[in-house]
């Protein structure tokens, strides 16, 4: 009876939880005979490393469990997409709701509802709201007791990480030991977890560095690394050597310090790891600026400081970096430079006090914020003297932004006359299939050229020759090979030049070239109309397949004819349709 509901669930609501997942993402030929262990084993080889891969493993595992109706697979699925996205600061609520949504009435599931829970927390905690985090976690924990071991003892780990988001490094320390003894003792068995027993170990080396006991934390970098080649899971790697970086600075070990982070800079790169690339940052520039090489030190603060920006997020051990660069531009008399970090520093200590829930009490501050206060009014008051450039530029600004909305007014109605054409274009060639449309103003002309035309030549024996082979020509399509001339084909009609520009002029009303362009326009207008596929190509494509050698060309000559661009004429049809 349950599982007959949770299938009724799944119909009524998949357009509200399973719109999540890649739009009309396809499972490769590749992965489609793997198995779910093996789609879980691609993903944790990648996860944290490749986190793009990772995604697309977790996208995989989720389609697979909508094909085969496994609800596990399903929410295995929503689970790991939600923590990729989460590590990469992408919209990941959604698949943890989806998840929380579809588990939340399961009573005799080891893993669920409680990680569904977990996830959300993990994504609170992503973003600083521990306190959100914190009851999530609790859920779960209560959830798990008596039911998941290894849930119930992730969650003293993960509550572990908010204690040390928040500085009480001293109370995170005994959790994260507790979790590692855990994972230790299972690793030796037949259920062993290599990937959360590695984990451990990095949040114990991590622990003891937040709690300067950098030996103690170096000594558990060298286990973590060593247990990563042991089981050929590099999943942490780069993290225990980033670990092992900032313990050396603190150790006074430049030159090791240096190397280890330098060594780390590609990978998290490639992993989007933006956050950890600004503090890998910040302790590059430490450590130039205690070896006394000012011009790279402060070079190494602004990365930092600008990525920090991109990710809005600030660590509170960093903040030295902007009392550096305030009094660097002090020293060499740059005020604007000097104003502006004296206000991102107001803005970083805003992020931290208020967003992030840290205690920043125990941050070491040269600056106060009545001295920062009033040197920025002095800063302000010497530049007040520059103040009537800033009118100069608001003036220029101004007209720049009259000049852009005159332009984007002209580009509006023009769009709009290229979309009435195309209205036009449209209801005209459902009507006459076999006349060339053309707009209003091209169809006049046409009119008033051919009344004025005499047919009194066409019977002239030459003349008709020409006729003739124009009509094969247009038979068979040859108008669209490409570079046609009216030399070339005067050559090919074993004619000369002269006699087939006048013959094309008395028999078609019009010159070579717009001869030619009126009978591509024509053609393809009728295969648009006819051709869902082709609507589905690139402007440059149909250009290449009708003779044009560019897309510029090709739209040129569509204009001239119809009043309108191909782009607005095929959107219209795809409306249509």
């Amino acid at each position: 009876m349950y599982k007959i509901s949770l299938f009724i669930f799944f119909l009524l609501f998949q357009s509200m939880c399973f719109c999540q997942s890649i739009k009309n993402f396809h499972i490769p030929d590749s992965l489609r005979t793997k198995t779910a262990e093996q789609l879980e084993k691609e993903y944790s080889k990648v996860f944290r490393i490749d986190n793009d891969k990772a995604e697309f493993y977790a996208n995989t595992i989720l389609k697979k469990g909508k094909q085969e109706k496994n609800n596990k697979l399903i929410y295995d699925g929503y689970y790991k997409i939600a923590h990729v996205k989460g590590l990469e600061g992408q919209k990941a609520h959604p698949y943890a709701d989806s998840l929380l949504a579809i588990t939340k009435d399961l009573s005799n599931d080891k893993d669920y509802p409680a990680k569904a829970y977990i996830i959300k927390g993990i994504l609170y905690n992503y973003e600083f709201k521990y306190k959100n985090a914190l009851d999530h976690y609790i859920i779960a924990q209560n959830l798990s007791r008596n039911r998941n071991t290894d849930q119930f003892y992730y969650i003293k780990k993960l509550v572990g990480i908010l204690k040390t988001a928040t500085e009480e490094n001293e109370e995170a320390l005994p959790l994260f030991l507790e979790y590692y003894k855990y994972q230790k003792q299972k690793v030796e068995t037949k259920d062993k977890d290599v990937k959360s027993y590695i984990g451990s170990i990095f949040s114990v080396a991590n622990a003891y560095s937040k709690n300067k006991q950098y030996q103690e934390s170096k000594r558990y970098n060298k286990i973590g690394m060593e247990e990563c080649k042991k089981y050929n899971d590099y999943t942490h790697y780069i993290y225990f050597v980033m670990s092992e970086g900032i313990a050396d600075y603190y150790l006074k070990n430049y030159t090791a310090a240096a190397t280890h982070l330098l060594k780390i800079e590609k990978e998290l790169i490639k992993n989007k790891d933006f956050s950890n690339l600004s503090v890998a940052y910040y302790f590059l520039g430490k450590i130039n600026k205690d070896s006394k090489k000012e011009k790279q030190a402060i070079e190494y603060f602004i990365k930092s400081d600008s990525l920090s920006f991109a990710s809005n997020d600030f660590i509170p051990i960093t903040r030295d970096r902007y009392e550096v660069l305030i009094d660097y531009y002090k020293k060499n008399g740059d005020k604007e430079n000097q104003l502006k970090y004296i206000d991102k520093l107001f803005y970083a200590d805003s992020i931290v006090n208020n967003s992030k829930q840290y205690l920043s009490k125990e941050i070491y501050r040269k600056y106060d914020t009545p001295i920062l206060m009033e040197e920025k009014e002095q800063l302000i008051k010497d530049l007040d003297n520059r103040n009537y450039l800033l009118y100069c530029f608001l003036g220029i600004g101004a007209i720049i932004i009259f000049l852009l909305g005159y332009i984007y007014r002209k580009n509006k109605i023009r769009i709009k006359e290229y979309q009435r054409q195309a209205d036009l274009l449209l209801e005209k060639s459902k009507e006459q299939k076999e006349t060339v449309p053309v707009s209003e103003n091209k169809r006049a002309e046409e009119h008033v050229v051919k009344e004025e035309k005499s047919k009194k030549l066409l019977s002239d024996h030459q003349l008709q020759d020409i006729k003739l082979k124009l009509e094969a020509f247009e038979n068979n399509k040859d108008f669209l090979r490409k570079n046609i001339t009216v030399d070339s084909l005067a050559k090919d009609l074993e004619t000369n030049r002269d006699h087939l520009s006048k013959s094309v002029n008395e028999l078609k009303g019009k010159n070579f070239s717009q001869y030619l362009n009126e009978i591509r326009i024509q053609y393809i207008i009728q295969e648009l109309n006819t051709n869902e596929r082709l609507r589905k190509h690139t402007i440059a494509s149909i250009a290449d397949d009708i003779g044009y050698n560019n897309s510029e060309s090709f739209s040129n000559a569509f204009r001239k004819i119809t009043g309108t661009l191909p782009s607005y004429y095929i959107k219209l049809l795809q409306e249509q349709s």
